[in-house]
C-alpha cells in the first residue's frame, strides 16, 4: 500500500481553494431537495456521479488519463468511491427527506471532530493540539450560531434513523479522505476513475433499490441534477482530492463548517432572504476556528509510512 502523502500547512491558495469548495457544495443541499423527492435518493446519488463523471472524462481524455496497472490501486479507487459516494450520497439523500437543511448542517459539522480523532491516532501529521481542539470548537460554534437555538431542539424531535443516516454519510467523508491519502494517481485521473466505479455501483443499487424511472425527470429537475453533477460533485471532488493530500483531513472537514453560512448568503443573493448578524457572527467564527486550527497544522512534514 502507497504511503501517506505529505501534507503542509494551507497558504493563501490553498485556503481560496477550500472557500470555493465550501461554496459550491453549499449549493448541494438544494439542489438535492428540488430532485430528492421525485427521482428518489439512490437515483439522485446516482445521476449526480455519472454527470460528474461524463463531464470530467473528455478532460482527463484529452489529457491522457492514466489507468491503473496494478490490483491494488483499483480495490482502493472501489473502497474511497463507495466511502465517498455511494454510501454518503445515499444516506444523506435519504436523510434530508425527513430532516431539515439546519439540522443536517448541525450534524455534518460533527465531522472535524472524527477527523481530529482519527488523524491523531492513524497518522504522524494530523495529531490533536490545543490550537485545533479550540479550531473545531469555534466552528461548531458558528454552526450553532447560523442554525439557532431551534435547530438543537430539533435534534429531538427529528427522525432518529434520518438523522443518524446522515451522520453516518457525513463520517464516510472523513474515513475516505484518510484512504485518499495514500492514493498516489494525479487528481484528475483518480477523480475520474473514482466517479466512473462510484456511478456503476449507485447504478446498480438505484435499480434494485428503487426500479427503473417510470419516466425522465422534468426540465427544472434535470438542472438541478447537471448543476451536482458537474460542481458539487465532479469538480468539487477533483478539489477535494488534490486538498485533502495538501493539507490534511482535518483542515478541510474543518473548512466545509462553513457550507451552511454560504447557504444562507446563497439565499440571500439568488432568494431576496435576509443575511442577519448572526450569520456574519457564524462565519467570522468558523473562519477563525480554521485559521486557529491552521497554527496547528505542520509547516512541512516528511512522507508517513502506511500503517
Amino acid at each position: 500500500m502507497s504511503s501517506i502523502s505529505t501534507i503542509s500547512r494551507p497558504g493563501g491558495a490553498d485556503l481560496a481553494l477550500l472557500a470555493l469548495a465550501a461554496i459550491i457544495w453549499a449549493s448541494a443541499f438544494s439542489a438535492i431537495k428540488v430532485a430528492v423527492y421525485d427521482v428518489g435518493p439512490v437515483w439522485t446519488a446516482a445521476l449526480r456521479v455519472t454527470i460528474g463523471f461524463m463531464a470530467l472524462l473528455p478532460i482527463a481524455m484529452w489529457k491522457g488519463i492514466q489507468w491503473p496497472a496494478a490490483r491494488s490501486p483499483w480495490t482502493m479507487i472501489v473502497v474511497i468511491a463507495a466511502l465517498n459516494m455511494v454510501i454518503p450520497f445515499a444516506l444523506i439523500s435519504w436523510g434530508l427527506q425527513e430532516v431539515e437543511s439546519g439540522i443536517a448542517a448541525l450534524l455534518m459539522g460533527t465531522t472535524p471532530f472524527m477527523a481530529m480523532v482519527l488523524g491523531h491516532f492513524f497518522t504522524s501529521d494530523e495529531k490533536i493540539n490545543l490550537y485545533k481542539v479550540f479550531g473545531v470548537i469555534l466552528g461548531l460554534c458558528g454552526i450553532l450560531v447560523v442554525v439557532g437555538p431551534s435547530m438543537v431542539l430539533g435534534l429531538g424531535s427529528a427522525k432518529f434513523s434520518s438523522q443518524v443516516a446522515i451522520i453516518c454519510g457525513a463520517w464516510c467523508y472523513v474515513i475516505a479522505g484518510f484512504i485518499m491519502r495514500r492514493v498516489d494517481m494525479k487528481p484528475l485521473d483518480f477523480t475520474v476513475i473514482a466517479l466512473g466505479a462510484g456511478s456503476v455501483m449507485l447504478i446498480l443499487s438505484a435499480l434494485v433499490m428503487e426500479g427503473v424511472p417510470d419516466q425522465l425527470p422534468a426540465n427544472r429537475i434535470m438542472l438541478a441534477l447537471l448543476w451536482l453533477g458537474v460542481f458539487p460533485t465532479g469538480f468539487t471532488y477533483l478539489l477535494r482530492f488534490y486538498l485533502v493530500k495538501k493539507v490534511g483531513v482535518g483542515t478541510f472537514a474543518l473548512a466545509m463548517n462553513t457550507i451552511p453560512v454560504f447557504g444562507i448568503i446563497f439565499g440571500s443573493v439568488f432568494l431576496g432572504e435576509a443575511v442577519t448578524i448572526e450569520t456574519m457572527i457564524a462565519l467570522s467564527l468558523v473562519i477563525g476556528g480554521l485559521l486557529v486550527a491552521r497554527l496547528g497544522s505542520p509547516k512541512f512534514t516528511k512522507p508517513q509510512e502506511g500503517v
